[in-house]
């Protein structure tokens, strides 16, 4: 599998799947864009990658703020000419019970994992539809799909994901663009440990008995972003099945 020559942009790059996923890619060949609203994060990734021998430019970038989004894209395009591959993994997930959640709980989250994968999707499908080609994968969650107890919010806003995700497939497909998600389960990065307080007791019921490591979600990634990127859309790759919420 190889992506030489591909340019690719990463949300959330900083951190958890979306550090190991722009690392997975540029050890693919491709030409890394690795966006976090932390700078010092997104920078420190780049320079992982160049020291790898890869090619990658960071940019800091608040998903949540529609303006940012589109600056990016107006640089990444005057700078590369073009967008093949998006990696969209920037999101929070804070526990805030449902019945004491307020309105800028509720805003807060719905601002960044929702509002924000419709903007970046938005601008980057503007850019895939004029060049006819190109992949987006959504970092979703099983929580979209079954709920959850203390993040409805969260499962809130990723089940808005999953259901974009199948949207844009069905619209962009006659660019030549594909669209699919990934439900990485229980990974073992800050945010994943955050939302899961009974860290131990998650893993100890896990059907493998374990957790996920970042590097292998972004081996499902790099497949969704090479070959079957051509092929497969309108799909929502899970790791495990439900063991709890």
């Amino acid at each position: 599998m190889t992506l030489g020559g591909k340019v690719a942009v990463i949300t959330g790059a900083g951190s958890g799947i979306g550090k190991a996923s722009a690392i997975a890619l540029a050890n693919n060949g491709a030409r890394v864009i690795a966006t976090d609203i932390d700078a010092a994060s997104a920078r420190s990734v780049c320079e992982l990658i160049r020291a790898g021998g890869g090619e990658a430019s960071d940019f800091t970038l608040d998903v949540a703020d529609s303006h940012a989004v589109t600056q990016l894209c107006t640089k990444v395009q005057h700078a590369f000419g073009r967008i093949d591959v998006l990696v969209h993994s920037a999101g929070i997930c804070p526990r805030k019970p449902f019945l004491e959640m307020s309105d800028s709980d509720w805003r807060a989250v719905l601002g960044v994992n929702l509002d924000g994968t419709f903007f970046v999707t938005r601008e980057v499908a503007k850019v895939m539809a004029a060049q006819r080609s190109g992949t987006m994968i959504l970092i979703t969650s099983d929580r979209g799909v079954h709920g959850s107890i203390d993040y409805a919010h969260y499962a809130a806003a990723k089940g808005g994901m999953i259901a974009l995700t199948k949207s844009l497939a069905l619209t962009l497909g006659k660019y030549g663009v594909t669209v699919n998600g990934v439900n990485p389960g229980l990974t073992d990065t800050p945010l994943g440990r955050a939302a899961n307080p009974q860290w131990e007791d998650k893993k100890s019921i896990d059907v493998l008995g374990n957790v996920s490591e970042p590097d292998e979600i972004a081996q499902i990634v790099s497949f969704l972003a090479g070959a079957a990127g051509g092929f497969m859309t309108g799909q929502i790759v899970s790791t495990r099945m439900r063991y709890g919420a």
